[in-house]
């Protein structure tokens, strides 16, 4: 096999903490498909396809990069956990939001999004705009890379945190291991999307069975209990809400470093199984409710088509939501307002 053949969309240096040798060579796994444990998988080959980032090996490259800054930062948060400064804390944040644009699913997911918006628009679309809505492997690729470029900018307001964890419970991590959710938007059940950029965003990544990475709204969520710049958690509540959610949202598997855990995967993956999805978007056309109205409605797909009106192809975005949120963050007041119905315009000011 070339040597550049098999192209990691989580980095070794992701997964070696969860390795069960210690040393990065092996791993322990739940195969979600198969409903199964395995003891001791090759770690090499996880993660892994060939020339998932092109054949001439310029992206993987770069990519080595962040990925050496990780490794670094990693080594010397594990040997001491209040080294960490605050530039690491923004590059924890960055290889966080890059990990979660390069994974296999975030591609795969892109390509099967454009598939379901030409399935949508199939029947009255020309062939120039049904080849306009093709997504290749590759164009999926720079697409990833523009949506990481703007993350940066459209998360510096959230606050990144180390958590670490004083439990018993280990976190246990995947193959999509960066989590996106939103509490203060599912809950408040308010209008639009619910972006990286949407007041009440948080995103995780464990970073080992006892350190997660946290990076979190301040103006929606304060952070429970600290020691020092770490975040504390003490309940084993709050462990599970976090590994629920990557068996919620995980790709194919999930990993452990101790084998003797195998029957806590499997039952968080049991009680996860029924709010996981094939795919996280969902696509609907939007017709005018009247000519020029600039007011639109989902319409069901034998609807009557009126050529005086408007269409438009909407996507939405669905987030995952655990079975419990963790107690370690709660609302701040501005928060607490806004779910007693407060004017969104005046919340945040």
């Amino acid at each position: 096999m070339p040597a550049n053949k098999s192209q990691h969309f989580v980095p070794r240096c992701y997964l070696r903490a969860f390795c069960a040798d210690g040393e990065g060579a092996a791993i322990n796994l739940f195969n979600m498909a198969r409903e199964q444990s395995f003891e001791s998988a090759p770690a090499k080959g996880q993660c892994a396809k060939p020339y998932f980032y092109g054949r001439d090996g310029a992206l993987e490259r770069a990519l080595q990069e962040p990925e050496g800054e990780y490794a670094e930062i990693m080594r010397r948060v594990v040997e001491d956990r209040n080294s960490v400064a605050q530039a690491d804390f923004l590059r924890l944040h960055t290889f966080m939001l890059l990990q979660s644009y390069r994974s296999a699913a975030w591609i795969e997911g892109q390509i099967r999004l454009a598939e379901a918006e030409r399935a949508t628009v199939a029947d009255e679309a020309t062939p120039e705009l049904l080849e306009s809505l093709v997504i290749t492997h590759k164009m999926a690729l720079h697409l990833a890379l523009s949506a990481f470029r703007n993350s940066v900018g459209g998360t510096a307001h959230l606050r990144t945190r180390i958590i670490l964890n004083r439990t018993a419970v280990p976190f246990f991590t995947s193959d999509d291991p960066v989590v996106y959710t939103n509490r203060f938007h599912l809950q408040k059940d308010v209008l639009g999307g619910a972006g990286l950029g949407s007041p009440g965003a948080m995103l995780f990544m464990p970073l080992t069975p006892q350190l997660l990475l946290l990076s979190f709204d301040p103006a929606v969520y304060r952070l429970e209990k600290r020691l020092d710049e770490l975040g504390v958690i003490d309940r084993v509540s709050d462990v599970a809400t976090f590994n629920d959610l990557q068996a919620v949202h995980g790709h194919a598997n999930l990993y452990f470093r101790d084998w003797s855990d195998r029957a806590l995967v499997a039952s968080i993956y049991e009680k996860a199984k029924p709010r996981r999805r094939a795919t996280w978007y969902e696509v609907e056309t939007l017709q005018e409710t009247e000519a020029g109205s600039n007011t639109f409605v989902a319409i069901a797909e034998r609807c009557v088509r009126h050529p005086d009106r408007r269409e438009i192809l909407y996507t939405q975005r669905n987030i995952p939501a655990p079975a419990a949120w963790p107690l370690l963050l709660s609302y701040t007041e501005h928060a607490r307002r806004a779910k007693r119905g407060v004017d969104q315009a005046s919340l945040w000011r």
